[in-house]
């Protein structure tokens, strides 16, 4: 293996453990530990953390695949790495284009003060929950790719 693959194979490794990690957290400890919160809270915390993960996220999950790339190019008969390139991949066009994209828009154009009585309050606190159970599938894919980059950069395979 060139040295140029081992770099490309251990920064994709990195990489993908970041996300891996990232969203485990927000699965399985950020939305968890607010269940008992007001939606009021929900959303306010929701608009603080939403636009700067994203900022960071997006294009850092692109500069990932792009390492994964590089780690497909220069290992060529590593043919494992094609399923966490295609698992983190996925990321990006499950968030713009499924159900995720509209509930973020939805809670993004909310303001906290519209939210005057019980039932307003239970139908955003759902809509948080609604988000939640939507970014499980972007855990589930992020750690299937970590896994199997994991298995690849041990040549498991």
């Amino acid at each position: 293996m060139k040295e140029s693959g081992k770099f490309f194979e251990a920064a994709a490794l990195f990489g993908t453990g970041i996300i891996a990690g990232f969203t485990f957290y927000v699965s399985n400890i950020e939305i968890p530990s607010r269940k008992d919160d007001t939606g009021s809270y929900n959303l306010a915390s929701y608009q603080h953390v939403f636009p700067l993960s994203a900022a960071f996220m997006k294009p850092f999950g692109i500069f990932v695949n792009a390492l994964m790339g590089g780690a497909i190019y220069t290992n060529p008969r590593k043919t494992l790495w094609w399923i966490p390139f295609f698992c983190i991949g996925a990321l990006g066009p499950f968030t713009a284009y499924s159900a995720i994209a509209g509930t973020n828009e939805t809670l993004m154009a909310k303001k906290t003060l519209d939210i005057i009585t019980p039932d307003d309050d239970k139908k955003v606190k759902d809509l948080v929950t609604q988000w939640g159970k939507l970014h499980d599938v972007r855990t589930g894919l992020s750690l299937v790719g970590f896994a199997v980059a994991i298995a690849a950069a041990l040549d498991l395979a």
